[in-house]
């Protein structure tokens, strides 16, 4: 009952899914960690730095996972007509 639930095994289901899905992850994790890289050097408020980080982190996330839906419309669109 306990595998079922794993990390991993949610993982490998959505990643069979919607293969982009890991990618989303790997983008977010990449912005996370170049806006925690560059914490230092900010200008500003640190609660206004977070928040923009947050919010760009989520953006390449939701944008990765957006253009594979998308491919996925048109990929499936053009494959009815022929």
């Amino acid at each position: 009952m306990e595998e079922d639930n794993s990390f991993s095994n949610r993982l490998t289901k959505k990643s069979q899914q919607m293969p982009l899905y890991p990618v989303g992850i790997l983008g977010f994790g990449l912005v996370a960690a170049y806006g925690l890289y560059k914490f230092k050097s900010r200008k500003g408020s640190t609660s206004l730095y977070l928040i923009q980080l947050r919010l760009a982190a989520q953006g390449t996330a939701v944008g990765i996972i957006g253009i594979g839906v998308l491919y996925n419309i048109i990929n499936e669109a053009t494959s009815k007509k022929s």
